[in-house]
């Protein structure tokens, strides 16, 4: 919905600029437009409603419209200003506070219509701008969680990354453990190697992801393998792959 006010201290004024804005929307379009006559009453409404923009008239009686306009952005700094006036000497001035358009009386059906696709098209502009910015607010804070949400029963618990000492296949599912607990979760163990693959997570083995900063030993095993002995879970048997060997004697030069 495109809500509009219109502030002009003659009446025929506003029901024609009304005429006129509503002859150049479309059918399908909202509108709500409200009137006011001084400005007065355009403050008083500006306090109350939500408006898109504004049509000002310069010569209101009981404040120029420049001041008018000044005094509603102080109460709703993403309201577009349009100048509806027949006095043209204002215009250098009103484009200092970033209005919108200036449109001159008699009013002309197409300097209504273009004046109404600017305010669109300047709406749809910070829409489209404070969406990018809450998706890469939200980017930004989601790289600064370190946290693993898990779905347990019918709540999700949030488990410090840090705090997993491996991750390893079950059946279908995989097996998170932690320094304190054991979660069973239905995301493979793929999905959790893509998800750590800038943290110090490695994939040893078909089964298991392992956190680097929890290996505790790394024991010599069969076939010139190596087994590792995870903080906390010393009984469980994670062997090296063959492959990862090499890259196991860079990280941890031995």
């Amino acid at each position: 919905m495109l809500k509009l006010l219109i502030v002009d201290d003659e009446t025929p004024a506003r029901k024609e600029l009304r005429y006129l804005i509503e002859e150049a929307s479309s059918p399908r379009e909202a509108l709500q437009i409200r009137e006011a006559k001084n400005g007065r009453e355009a403050l008083e409404t500006v306090a109350v409603h939500e408006f898109d923009a504004a049509f000002i008239d310069i010569n209101l009686g009981d404040i120029e419209g420049i001041s008018l306009a000044r005094e509603l952005l102080r109460l709703r700094k993403n309201l577009k200003i349009v100048f509806a006036t027949a006095y043209d000497e204002y215009a250098i001035e009103a484009f200092k506070l970033n209005a919108l358009d200036y449109v001159l009386k008699p009013f002309e059906a197409e300097r209504v219509r273009t004046a109404l696709t600017r305010i669109r098209n300047q709406i749809e502009s910070s829409r489209r701008y404070a969406s990018d910015d809450t998706r890469n607010k939200v980017a930004r804070i989601a790289g600064e969680i370190r946290k693993l949400s898990i779905w347990n029963g019918d709540r999700v618990i949030l488990v410090e990354i840090d705090q997993i000492v491996f991750i390893t296949t079950a059946d279908r599912n995989s097996r998170v453990c932690t320094l304190s607990e054991t979660y069973l979760t239905n995301h493979p163990l793929s999905y959790f190697e893509q998800k750590f693959s800038d943290d110090k997570f490695m994939r040893v083995n078909r089964s298991y992801l392992v956190n680097l900063e929890h290996i505790k030993e790394i024991l010599p095993w069969f076939n010139h393998s190596y087994l590792l002995k995870m903080k906390g879970y010393e009984k469980e048997e994670i062997v090296i792959s063959r492959n990862k060997i090499k890259e196991f004697r860079v990280l941890f030069d031995f």
